[in-house]
């Protein structure tokens, strides 16, 4: 074995062991955060405990920034991806949003996923129609998923919906887009599995 080779295998479980404990201080952070939150509540220290809910809110939606940009998906061959962006949606009921544009010169992609927000279950109800949907709108399969599409040819613009556990919504809209099955390639990218493990904590 080449001492080349000999050095690789020893780095490798020492960054896996580097990354396991970042992971696991950021958990740490969260919950001293949090046993703060308690203790200032028991001393009655109103403003403290708000503090240090927000610090531990704060490192939470950072975590969970971190884990779903990683599953959008990629850029279709040819388009140029924007870094994912994500926003909490506190002010509109709750949950979070995590989006990703792409463009081609004047066509462009814009997937987006809700999670745990109300307007998640406004648009569930599409999805449970067992008679006709809406106008324009048709069923398909994304992933193992049931997924509704909707394209109009004269506008060039479209757009596929997924919906998860009633808790996740993932989108894809196009405009000035020539062809449905852009839409179909580009929301075949979302790594589905990842995210149901996000879900599940696992």
């Amino acid at each position: 074995m080449s001492v080349r080779l000999r050095r690789s295998l020893l780095v490798l479980p020492f960054a896996a062991l580097l990354l396991g404990g970042a992971a696991a201080a950021r958990a740490d952070d969260v919950a001293l955060q949090i046993g703060q939150a308690g203790a200032a509540n028991v001393r009655g220290d109103a403003l403290h405990t708000l503090t240090a809910l927000q610090a531990a809110q704060t490192l939470v939606f950072g975590r969970l920034t971190e884990q779903f940009a990683k599953v959008m998906p990629p850029a279709p061959a040819g388009w140029d991806a924007s870094p994912p962006e994500s926003q909490s949606l506190d002010s509109i009921g709750g949950g979070m949003t995590v989006t990703r544009g792409y463009s081609n010169g004047d066509s462009t992609l814009n997937a987006s996923l809700l999670v745990d927000s109300p307007a998640v279950m406004s648009n569930s109800a599409q999805f449970r129609q067992t008679g006709a949907l809406k106008p324009g709108w048709s069923r398909l399969e994304i992933g193992g998923e049931d997924a509704l599409m909707r394209y109009d040819a004269a506008d060039r613009v479209g757009e596929i919906m997924i919906l998860l556990s009633d808790r996740v919504l993932l989108q894809i809209e196009g405009s000035d887009i020539g062809r449905s099955d852009l839409l179909v390639q580009a929301a075949r990218g979302w790594n589905i599995a990842a995210i149901r493990r996000i879900l599940g904590g696992g």
